[in-house]
Order: structure tokens, then C-alpha cells, then sequence
């Protein structure tokens, strides 16, 4: 196996990636914009450039000074959240070969975690139906920074004591391949969703594979 594609541990996003969730995050945009009018904070030109999660987080910091709406606000965004997210997430299940992937990577002794922008609800919701093996999950309940940040993944990796120079970041979003570059990890991207081949290059993610099963076969193959 090539030295570069040596790894210890693999982190995975998970919508899209491992379980193709087909959340409406346009849905889930709109309505998050009309409550943030609603509550009379809109700016206009405020949604440019920030993810939906980054919009709550803007509102929020508006409201520091006033604790008690600022609970309110929250409690609100979560149910708006949850109406949008939960009911995908009840019927998803793994993409096919994901289960048997992640369970080679156990037989090899390849740390595994996931890191999503999902709520642990959600992500609940699919796992108790469909096991899947992992060592650490991170969802956006568990830490203050969801990547793109780095935080994110370098707090799977302190779980996995697994050194960012021989781990992956595997995804199927620019938010994935964002996050390994800024946490000092190896980017791949995985075709299951919509960013394509040629926008991983542009990203400039390390390399890209048409799913999991295929990067994992790759990797293992390597390692014979």
C-alpha cells in the first residue's frame, strides 16, 4: 500500500455519505429565514454565504443580551429543525455495502468515527434500525463548532488517539473536505451525492471514490 494512503482512523460524514438521509435542506433554509423575520432580526444579504446552522448561530448572537428570548429562539429553531430533519431520518437507511464496509475497516483495526451537522436524534433514528459500527460520533449536540470548523474533526480524532497526519476525512460535501483541510487531515470525497468529480478537484480534496464501499476496498487492498 502506498505510504500516502496509509491510514489509522477514518472519519465519515454521515448524511449523504454513509445514509442518504434526503433531508429538504432547502426546505429547511426557507423556514429557518421566515423565523428568523419573524423574530424581526432578518439583515438583508444576511444568508449570503452561511449555512443554515451558521444563520441560527447569527440570530442567536443577536439575542446574547436577552436571555430569556434568546431561549425561546433556540427552543423554536430546534422544533423547526427537527420537523424538517426527523421524519427523513426515520425512514433512511444505509447505502448498500456502508454496513459490511465499516465493519471491514473493524476487522483491520481502522479507527472509525463519524462527525455530522445532524442532531443525535436524527442520526439515532437511522442507527437503531441499521447498525452501523463506529468508535465516536459527533453531532452538531455534542460541540459548539461543527465543521467546516476543525474542531470538529479534531475532537473524533482525540477520541480515536489517532494523529491527523495518518487519518481521512471522508464526505460528500465541500463542508467535508473543508473541514480535514483546516484540521491538517487527508480529504476524500465520495460521488453519492451532488458535488461532483470535478468540484472535489476544485475543493481540492485528495482523492474522491464513487461511494464507500469503494474507498474502503481500495484501502484494504493496499494493506494485503
Amino acid at each position: 500500500m502506498p505510504e500516502e494512503m496509509t491510514v489509522d482512523a477514518i472519519v465519515f460524514d454521515f448524511d449523504g455519505t454513509l445514509v442518504p438521509t434526503n433531508i429538504d435542506f432547502a426546505l429547511m433554509r426557507h423556514r429557518i429565514l421566515e423565523h428568523i423575520r419573524h423574530w424581526g432580526l432578518y439583515q438583508p444579504g444576511v444568508e449570503d454565504g452561511k449555512y443554515v446552522l451558521e444563520l441560527i448561530a447569527w440570530a442567536q448572537q443577536r439575542l446574547a443580551d436577552r436571555p430569556q428570548r434568546l431561549h425561546d429562539y433556540r427552543r423554536e429553531t430546534q422544533d423547526i429543525l427537527r420537523e424538517v430533519e426527523l421524519p427523513c431520518c426515520q425512514q433512511a437507511q444505509p447505502f448498500a455495502g456502508v454496513p459490511e464496509a465499516l465493519a471491514r475497516l473493524r476487522e483491520a483495526g481502522i479507527g472509525v468515527g463519524i462527525i455530522t451537522r445532524n442532531s443525535r436524534e436524527g442520526v439515532n433514528a437511522v442507527l437503531a434500525r441499521h447498525p452501523l459500527f463506529y468508535e465516536v460520533l459527533l453531532t452538531r449536540d455534542d460541540l459548539a463548532e461543527v465543521k467546516p470548523h476543525a474542531e470538529h474533526l479534531r475532537r473524533a480524532l482525540q477520541a480515536l488517539t489517532a494523529s491527523p497526519r495518518r487519518a481521512l476525512m471522508v464526505g460528500d460535501h465541500a463542508t467535508d473536505i473543508q473541514c480535514g483541510q483546516a484540521a491538517g487531515v487527508r480529504t476524500c470525497g465520495v460521488l453519492t451525492s451532488k458535488t461532483t468529480l470535478p468540484e472535489f478537484h476544485r475543493l481540492g480534496a485528495d482523492w474522491a471514490f464513487a461511494d464507500v464501499p469503494s474507498l474502503v476496498d481500495f484501502i484494504l487492498e493496499r494493506r494485503l
